[in-house]
């Protein structure tokens, strides 16, 4: 019978170094990110700013539109099924919808009305 040359413990240690190489390959991309992540927290920050001026500058109706729109969304999301963190993703623009309405002073009968 003919051998390939390789013994089990050659395989072994072949496994334990690339699973070693995997680690760290890991660990210096999560490293990685946490570097960059201040900046996307303050870019994330500036965006949800500018949605939330968006927001503020459209006229009451523009405001109850959008209020039904993203309640929709959200509850259309969560019969389909979706996961928590893309329904708590989906709340964000139902959260400034809702506020820009409150803060102008929209009733909440012609919410949900």
């Amino acid at each position: 019978m003919a051998r390939n040359g390789t013994s089990a413990t050659e395989v072994g240690d072949s496994i334990a170094e690339a699973a070693d190489e995997g680690v760290h390959s890991l660990l210096d991309r999560g490293r990685a990110v946490t570097d960059h992540l201040p900046a996307a927290v303050d870019d994330a920050r500036s965006a949800l700013g500018a949605a939330q001026d968006q927001f503020d500058q459209l006229s009451d109706r523009g405001v109850i539109a959008a209020v039904g729109f993203t309640a929709g969304m959200m509850t259309g999301l969560f019969l389909a099924g979706a996961p928590r963190l893309v329904l708590a993703a989906s709340a964000l623009p139902l959260a400034f919808t809702v506020r820009s309405a409150l803060t102008r002073g929209v009733r909440l009968s012609r919410l949900v009305n």
